[in-house]
């Protein structure tokens, strides 16, 4: 089955965001462009990432972690996992797999999940730095020096990728005031319906908080959104999403021949802040105070 695309839809990245694009962002929460990242910046990628790979599969104990899979795990979080001893670099396979005795290549093919992965390869350096196009996009939304502060590279193997729920990326965050993050998603191979291209809801940050629970992964409560005014944004290979902290968004299931891998990136305004839980649970709340977050779900045991 081929990946539905539809790359001639959206524009090149400019060099500096326009008036209407800005206003187009403040009301639909999201914009996005391809070129985002050069043939060499996205073959860069791609190559770095199969490195971190082999690096963290192959290390001793000495220098990775592991953590094998939970047995008759369900959620997304189940799945076996690597982390570096001397960093927090990790990366975590998709629930179900046990690579016990399996070489490189075949684990390679079955990572959901790579975090704190920017100090662990240049290619990944150069995409943040303060020159970068990204960047640039990143301080014409939220003001000049952006703080980076999560990355994460997120992968659906092919035919069986799993969901990630409907959310809002505020939810696992501490960042005061809720306008201030930007999150990036660059697709680093062509992203389209059949292999989980990510799904938004155009303007649902306006709503404001959403209360989460812990489901097969921290994710809205049922009922709260109207998943009916949902569209699908394919991107083709170094094209990217910007897009608020607030805007509910999902990825569905990978069900094709063709893995999925996208970087992602969260920045925050130079003039936010982190606040603690107490606040944070009076800041991101519903309409009636509840506290939404997924750390308040959590507590609440839900």
């Amino acid at each position: 089955m081929q990946t539905t695309l539809a790359p001639t839809s959206l524009e090149s990245c400019p060099p500096a965001l326009s008036e209407s694009e800005i206003s187009r962002f403040r009301a639909e929460g999201y914009l996005a462009y391809r070129d985002v990242l050069n043939p060499t910046e996205l073959a860069d990628a791609r190559a770095a990432l199969r490195e971190l790979t082999g690096r963290l599969a192959t290390g001793s104990p000495e220098q990775v972690r592991y953590s094998p899979p939970r047995i008759n795990g369900q959620g997304n979080q189940s799945g076996a996992s690597y982390q570096f001893q001397n960093s927090r670099g990790m990366m975590q396979l998709e629930a179900g797999f046990d690579p016990a005795g399996l070489g490189i290549e075949e684990i390679d093919t079955k990572v959901r999940k790579y975090m704190n992965f920017v100090s662990e390869h240049p290619a990944f350096e150069r995409l943040v730095g303060s020159t970068h196009r990204l960047r640039r996009v990143v301080e014409n939304l939220i003001g000049p020096d952006p703080l980076l502060f999560q990355e994460m590279a997120l992968v659906k193997p092919a035919f069986f990728g799993s969901e990630k729920p409907w959310h809002q990326d505020n939810a696992y965050f501490s960042v005061a005031p809720l306008d201030a993050i930007i999150g990036v998603w660059i697709a680093l191979d062509d992203a389209g319906i059949d292999n989980g291209c990510m799904h938004v809801i155009p303007g649902g940050h306006q709503v404001g908080a959403l209360r989460h629970y812990h489901g097969t992964d921290c994710e809205i409560v049922e009922g709260r959104l109207d998943t009916s005014k949902a569209v699908p944004v394919p991107i083709p290979a170094g094209g990217a999403l910007f897009f608020y902290g607030l805007l509910p968004h999902e990825t569905p299931p990978n069900r094709s021949a063709q893995r999925r891998r996208a970087l992602q990136f969260h920045f925050r305004s130079a003039t936010s802040e982190i606040v603690d839980e107490e606040a944070y649970n009076r800041i991101f709340a519903e309409m009636d105070g509840t506290p939404a977050s997924c750390r308040a779900a959590a507590q609440s045991g839900i």
